[in-house]
C-alpha cells in the first residue's frame, strides 16, 4: 500500500504542476499594461474622438529547454466603430530560443492559416477587422516557446466616416433646396396665341 500512496502523491504532485503551468502561460494585457512579462499600450489616439488610434504589444519568456505552450489575451475597447488592422512577429537565430506562433484569435475567429512561418521566425498581418463603438475585442496569442525569446506586434483602429452635426444640416437644407426647385419647376404656364 506504501507504494501505491507514493504513486498516488507523485500523480497528485504532477497534476498540480501541470495545472499551475498551465495557468502561469495564460496571461490577460489591459492597455496600459506594461510589466516584465509584456505589454500593451496606446502610441497614438488617446482620445475618444482621435480618428486613427494604434497600440503596441507584445511578451517576452524564459521558460528553459523544454518548449512550453502560451496563451496571451490583449483586452481592448474603442469609443467608435470602424476597421482593425494589426500584425505580429518573432524573431530568432538559433533553435534553443525559438518562438513559434501556433494561432491568433480575434473576437474569437482563428487566423491560424494567415500565419507565415518561416526558419527564423513567424509573422502575422490581419486587415479590415470589424470593431464596434465600445465592445470589448480580444486578441489572443497562441504560441510555443523554448529557451529566452517573445514577440511584438503593432494594432491600428480608423474610425468611420461618421458626418458631423453640421454636415448633416447643410445635407438636410440642400436637399429641401432641391425639392423646392422641383417643386417650382412643375407650375404649368400657359402661353396663349391669338
Amino acid at each position: 500500500m506504501g507504494v501505491t500512496k507514493s504513486i498516488l502523491r507523485a500523480g497528485a504532485a504532477a497534476i498540480v504542476a501541470l495545472s499551475i503551468a498551465s495557468a502561469a502561460n495564460a496571461t490577460n494585457f489591459n492597455v496600459g499594461d506594461v510589466n516584465s512579462n509584456g505589454f500593451f499600450f496606446l502610441t497614438n489616439g488617446t482620445t475618444p474622438t482621435s480618428p486613427i488610434i494604434t497600440a503596441r504589444f507584445g511578451a517576452d519568456y524564459n521558460v528553459g529547454a523544454p518548449s512550453v505552450a502560451f496563451s496571451d489575451s490583449f483586452l481592448f475597447t474603442i469609443p467608435q466603430d470602424g476597421l482593425g488592422s494589426g500584425n505580429v512577429s518573432t524573431s530568432f537565430t538559433v533553435s534553443s530560443n525559438m518562438l513559434t506562433l501556433t494561432d491568433v484569435i480575434f473576437n474569437n475567429v482563428s487566423y491560424a492559416s494567415s500565419i507565415a512561418t518561416g526558419s527564423s521566425g513567424s509573422s502575422f498581418t490581419i486587415n479590415d477587422l470589424p470593431i464596434f463603438n465600445l465592445q470589448q475585442n480580444t486578441l489572443q496569442i497562441k504560441g510555443t516557446v523554448s529557451g529566452i525569446n517573445g514577440y511584438s506586434g503593432n494594432l491600428t483602429f480608423a474610425s468611420s466616416a461618421v458626418p458631423e452635426t453640421s454636415t448633416w444640416a447643410m445635407m438636410v437644407v440642400g436637399f429641401g433646396m432641391l425639392g423646392f426647385a422641383a417643386r417650382r419647376r412643375r407650375t404649368t404656364t400657359t402661353v396663349q396665341f391669338s
